[in-house]
């Protein structure tokens, strides 16, 4: 007979299998590979990076504990930018949230960030837009809405 440890560990396991399948398979690990060059087997153009753009990374810990981390881009065409960043513990029903401005420029095969007040920051990163997937520093992103 299962003790409780595992019944909970169980039922977090099928809970996170739930919630991934409500994305309708979007937000699962990336398939195909992410390796190569900036812009190889996608493009790199400005246009391409406008849209909202979300990763969610699960975890399951040895206590059976649930969480998650979530991070959405919001690229906008007149250069603004905003990173939402949530991270959720699915077990004590708690959340954060963080959001940070920025403006961005799409360079030759990286995109210039800059963070606005009160945080503060520049950062180049290596993007490519590889149908519904952003690849910004290798981490892939689906497309949420254009």
């Amino acid at each position: 007979m299962a003790d409780g440890f595992h019944m909970r560990r169980l039922a977090s396991v099928l809970f996170l299998a739930a919630l991934a399948a409500c994305d309708g398979g979007r937000l699962g690990a990336p398939s195909g590979t992410i390796g190569g060059a900036a812009g190889t087997g996608g493009t790199t153009s400005a246009s391409g990076l406008v849209g909202t753009w979300l990763r969610i990374i699960y975890f399951l810990a040895e206590d059976g504990s649930a969480s998650s981390s979530e991070t959405t881009w919001r690229f906008n065409a007149d250069g603004s930018a905003r990173r939402l960043s949530v991270t959720r513990n699915f077990t004590a029903g708690l959340a954060d949230a963080q959001t940070v401005d920025a403006r961005w420029e799409a360079l030759t095969q990286t995109v210039r960030i800059t963070y606005l007040p009160p945080s503060s920051g520049t950062f180049e990163f290596t993007y490519r837009v590889s149908r519904d997937t952003l690849y910004l520093a290798s981490q892939a992103y689906a497309r949420v809405s254009p």
